[in-house]
């Protein structure tokens, strides 16, 4: 398969053939907001909802609920390259107060305890797999899948997927959006 041609949100730019490699990475394919969020009518999201790129807060009458921005790193088959996703964690609302107090502190190292808050496309169920985030001072979280959860997500995270795969994952996010 060719290399992947797309626009960068975070540079700017536009990247052409791109193979996976570390001069030439594929792209993060982001969320940008968690599952539990898009579900929200105009009026919850406006009055009972707070959100940034990276945290989340919704208030329901029963509590409030606490989302994380991290990232996902699924290994390539055979090959030192990952495909990464940028999907959002549930946590509880101490990990949350805790993650927001040292958002800017470099040495900040913690894990938390969450479950999967973004439906990633080719899996089923995804909010049922338990996670840890595990901060890395100024950079997102990463997630790590539970080993002993049987999900698909977590067969792959642990076992890899294809390079073909990985790439039809990327082409197909990429596709623009279309009006049925």
């Amino acid at each position: 398969m060719a290399g992947i041609d797309f626009d960068c949100a975070y540079c700017g730019e536009h990247h052409h053939g791109t193979d996976g490699s570390a001069a030439s990475p594929w792209p993060a394919l982001g969320f940008h907001r968690p599952d539990p969020y898009l579900e929200l009518d105009t009026h919850a999201r406006r009055f009972h909802a707070r959100t940034t790129d990276d945290l989340c807060l919704i208030e329901r009458g029963e509590g409030i609920d606490c989302f994380l921005r991290a990232i996902l790193s699924l290994p390539i088959t055979g090959e030192q390259i990952t495909l990464e996703y940028g999907p959002w964690a549930a946590v509880s609302e101490a990990g949350y107060l805790d993650y927001a107090e040292h958002y800017e502190d470099p040495a900040h190292r913690e894990h938390y305890a969450g479950q999967l808050a973004t439906a990633i496309p080719g899996y089923e169920q995804p909010f049922a797999v338990p996670v840890q985030v595990i901060t890395r001072g100024l950079e997102r979280p990463l997630l790590v899948p539970d080993s002993t959860f049987g999900h698909a997500l977590v067969r792959d995270f642990y076992d890899g997927i294809s390079r073909r795969e990985a790439e039809l994952r990327i082409r197909s996010m990429l596709l623009p959006a279309t009006e049925a």
